[in-house]
C-alpha cells in the first residue's frame, strides 16, 4: 500500500511538473523574497553548538532587529573582534573573517580551516566547521504551488582556496552551496511538518564541477532529504579564485524533481509540492578539511513570479 501510494504520489508531481510554464512565458507579479538583502540591519551569531548563547552585532545601530543569523557551528571563536566604519564592518577570531562593504552590501566569509582542526578529521562523524548566512522564516514565505517561477540569484568571486597537507576525500573539502528549505506547513497532510534541502553547489575543492546529489542527511541522526543541483547546471568551466562568477537560475522544476526524487527514495511520502512553501535559506562554507578559503557574495536575490 505505501508502494501503490508513493507511486501515485510521483505520479501527480510529474503531471504538475510537465503544466508549469517555461521561465520565459511565465506571467504574474514578481516580488523579491529576502529581506535586508544587504545586511545592514546586522546579524545574529549563533554559538558554535545548537542552543548555545547567541549574540546581536547592529554595528551599533539601535532600534534595529537582524533578519539574518550567522551560524557558526563547530567553531573554535565566534568572530567576537569588530571593527565598525562608515564604509566597512568586520568581524574576525583567530581562524575566521567576515567583511561587509556597508556602501553596496558585498560580503566576504573567509574560514582558515587548517586553524581549526588540531589534527585532520580521521571519521565521518567527527563535527566540522561551519560558516553560514541564514534568513529563516521569510518575511513572506513563497507557496510553491502559486508560484509560475521561482528565481534564485548569487554572484560570487573566490577569493581563497589552499588545502593544508593530504585530503582525503571522504573526509575532507571545502564546499560552498546555498539552499533554501521546504516545508510542509498543510496541517490537513499526513506529512505536516515534513522538510526537505534544496540546494545549489557553488564550489567544492574536491571537483573542477560538483556533481549532482541527492540522499539523506548524514550530519545528524534521521536527518532529512538533501537534493542539490551539481555546478555544470550553471558553469561551463570550473570556479576558480579571483573569476567572478553568476548564477541565475528558475528552480520551480527542479523543486518538483527533488519532491520526485525524494519519493522515490522513500522520503517524505505524505507530501505533495502543493503541501510545501519556501521558508528559509542558508548560504555559507562548510568545512570538513584543513582548506583555507574565502568567498565575496556581490549579489544574492530570491523573486518569485506569482500566478
Amino acid at each position: 500500500m505505501q508502494r501503490m501510494i508513493s507511486l501515485l504520489l510521483i505520479a501527480w508531481i510529474s503531471g504538475l511538473c510537465g503544466a508549469l510554464l517555461p521561465a520565459e512565458e511565465a506571467a504574474g507579479n514578481s516580488r523579491e523574497v529576502l529581506t535586508d538583502a544587504t545586511f545592514a540591519q546586522g546579524f545574529v551569531l549563533t554559538g558554535a553548538t545548537h542552543g548555545a548563547p547567541q549574540r546581536v552585532e547592529t554595528f551599533g545601530q539601535k532600534d534595529v532587529t537582524p533578519v539574518w543569523r550567522m551560524p557558526q557551528w563547530n567553531s573554535k571563536g565566534l568572530l567576537d573582534r569588530v571593527q565598525v566604519d562608515d564604509e566597512t564592518v568586520t568581524l574576525t577570531d583567530d581562524s575566521k573573517s567576515v567583511t561587509l562593504d556597508r556602501k553596496t552590501g558585498a560580503i566576504n566569509l573567509t574560514v582558515h580551516a587548517s586553524k581549526e582542526y588540531a589534527t585532520p578529521r580521521t571519521s565521518p562523524s567527527q563535527p566540522w566547521v561551519h560558516l553560514l548566512l541564514e534568513q529563516s522564516p521569510f518575511a513572506k514565505p513563497i507557496k510553491v504551488a502559486d508560484a509560475a517561477a521561482i528565481w534564485v540569484e548569487v554572484e560570487f568571486e573566490l577569493t581563497e582556496n589552499v588545502a593544508h597537507g593530504p585530503q582525503d576525500p571522504g573526509l575532507h573539502a571545502a564546499q560552498l552551496s546555498w539552499f533554501l528549505y521546504l516545508k510542509n506547513t498543510n496541517q490537513d497532510s499526513k506529512g505536516f511538518r515534513d522538510f526537505l534541502w534544496f540546494g545549489l553547489s557553488m564550489f567544492d575543492s574536491r571537483y573542477e564541477f560538483v556533481p549532482d546529489y541527492a540522499a539523506q542527511d548524514f550530519a545528524m541522526p534521521n536527518g532529512s532529504f538533501i537534493y542539490t543541483l551539481g555546478s555544470k547546471r550553471y558553469f561551463d568551466k570550473p570556479v576558480a579564485v579571483g573569476e567572478r562568477r553568476t548564477i541565475r537560475h528558475d528552480i520551480l522544476n527542479d523543486l518538483c524533481k527533488a519532491v520526485e526524487t525524494a519519493h522515490q527514495r522513500g522520503f517524505i511520502t505524505n507530501t505533495t509540492l502543493a503541501d510545501m512553501i519556501l521558508d528559509g535559506t542558508n548560504i555559507g562554507w562548510e568545512v570538513p578539511g584543513t582548506c583555507d578559503v574565502g568567498v565575496t557574495l556581490h549579489k544574492l536575490s530570491v523573486t518569485v513570479v506569482e500566478k
